[in-house]
């Protein structure tokens, strides 16, 4: 009934099936928070003055984020922090990559902001920019400033 040479052949083969398996259900397309950004719309802080307002009553750096972003409609949403300074951070840079929107044109959009903190220690929105990502045309792969078809 099969003996060791047998046995190694049928691990050879579903040690090949494992490996198969797992290569083909690797999705070798990167991350919508690793997309390239090819340039970005600095907004208008008339765009985002009820956040600047939220800032200056003493909010958390995430929080007056999420109030310039507005509410999350798609299927994935990334969000990174990086502070200067660990225990008490003057300047702090958070992205938001958001992918997977409930629009027929665009398909996700990067925020880019940054915070400074003022001498009074509450956070002031130094600098917004934004960037899109289309679901057909020729930039499907970046984050970019043109019109989506």
């Amino acid at each position: 009934m099969g003996g060791p040479i047998t046995n190694h052949f049928k691990w050879v083969i579903l040690s090949a099936a494992l490996l198969a398996s797992s290569v083909g259900a690797a999705d070798p397309s990167p991350q919508p928070a690793e997309l390239p950004v090819v340039e970005t719309k600095l907004v208008a802080p008339v765009e985002y003055r009820a956040a600047s307002a939220f800032a200056a009553r003493g909010s958390a750096p995430l929080e007056i984020v999420l109030k310039i972003v507005g509410e999350f409609e798609g299927s994935t949403q990334h969000i990174s922090q990086v502070n200067e300074g660990s225990e008490a951070p003057s300047v702090t840079r958070i992205t938001v990559v958001r992918d997977g929107l409930m629009d027929d044109s665009v398909r996700g959009e990067r925020w880019d902001i940054t915070l400074e903190r003022t001498t009074a220690s509450v956070w002031r929105i130094r600098e917004v920019r934004r960037a899109w990502r289309c679901w057909r045309g020729e930039q499907l792969d970046r984050f970019a400033t043109v019109s989506c078809p």
